[in-house]
C-alpha cells in the first residue's frame, strides 16, 4: 500500500484542524471584554436590517422564508452565530432556549445547504444541544 501525495487534500485536512485547534483556544474566555446587550441588537439592524425583537420571536417556517428571500447564503451563518452569542448573552430563560434553537436551525440549515461540514459548526452545535438539554 502506498500514501498518495495530494496536496489540495493535506492543504484542505491542514485547514479543518487549524478551525478546529481555534475551537479549543477559544474555549477560553477570561480575558474578553463583557459585550453590551445593545451592541448585539445593533449587528441585527446593521448586518440584517431587523430588530432583534422581530427576528427573536419568529417560527422557525417564518425564520426559513427570511432566510431564504432576504439573505444571502454567506448571510445565514453569520445569523446564526449572533444568535448563539446573544443566548449566551442572555438570563437562562425561554429567550435563551428560543435563541439557541434559532442558531441550531440556522446552523444545520447552511450547512445542508452548502453541503459542508466545519469543526467549528460542530462545536457549536454540541455546545447548543448540551445547553438545551438542561
Amino acid at each position: 500500500m502506498s500514501i498518495r501525495y495530494e496536496k489540495d487534500t493535506i492543504l484542505n485536512w491542514i485547514n479543518e484542524m487549524g478551525k478546529f485547534l481555534r475551537l479549543l483556544i477559544d474555549k477560553y474566555e477570561a480575558f474578553d471584554e463583557p459585550i453590551e446587550p445593545a451592541v448585539v441588537e445593533e449587528g441585527y439592524r446593521n448586518f440584517f436590517g431587523k430588530e432583534r425583537d422581530w427576528l427573536v420571536g419568529l417560527s422557525q417556517n417564518e425564520l426559513l422564508m427570511y432566510v431564504e428571500q432576504e439573505l444571502e447564503t454567506e448571510q445565514i451563518r453569520p445569523l446564526a452565530l449572533l444568535f448563539l452569542r446573544d443566548a449566551l448573552l442572555s438570563p437562562e430563560d425561554e429567550m435563551q432556549q428560543q435563541l439557541l434553537c434559532n442558531s441550531k436551525f440556522l446552523l444545520e440549515h447552511v450547512s445542508q445547504k452548502l453541503g459542508s461540514f466545519s469543526f467549528e459548526d460542530y462545536g457549536n452545535l454540541t455546545f447548543i444541544d448540551k445547553r438545551l438539554q438542561k
